[in-house]
């Protein structure tokens, strides 16, 4: 009884051992040409007009969202203002270990950023695709209105 758990548990540990690494793999090799591309999707963006973001999402997020959905996201998004700057994004293992059982790369980034009128946190899953990136989640939480002079 002793001799199978043991190889379970040896099993299971190659097995997360094998997609940290994988996950690691992945941060090397795309997180700086990530950042360059979601610096330039943020600036893009941030107009706050449905074309904008369309023109950025993966064919599968492009599926599953209407332009209505996509105007009335965009429209609790307007009130940020313009996209100033960033923080470097940060990578998430999970994503990156997950997406090996699944149909195409994903990765996910989040980062604390910075608009005319507040700052908030993003949270970014890219398609990954012969070299080029394109949105298949976008999301902006926790928004903090800028500080007024008094």
């Amino acid at each position: 009884m002793q001799q199978p758990l043991r190889l379970f548990i040896i099993f299971c540990l190659l097995i997360f051992g094998a997609l940290y690494y994988y996950a690691y793999q992945q941060d090397k090799r795309h997180s700086q040409k990530a950042d360059v591309y979601l610096k330039r999707v943020m600036q893009d963006v941030s107009d706050w007009q449905p074309q904008s973001l369309w023109s950025h999402l993966a064919p599968a997020a492009r599926e599953r969202v209407s332009r209505e959905q996509l105007e009335a996201v965009l429209k609790q998004y307007r009130r940020l203002g313009g996209f100033m700057d960033m923080d470097p994004p940060r990578f998430s293992n999970l994503t990156a270990a997950l997406s090996v059982f699944g149909s195409g790369q994903q990765l996910s980034y989040s980062f604390p950023a910075r608009f005319e009128q507040g700052s908030a946190l993003v949270t970014a899953t890219l398609d990954v695709g012969d070299g080029t990136y394109r949105l298949y989640n976008f999301s902006i939480r926790s928004v903090e209105p800028k500080a007024t002079a008094r």
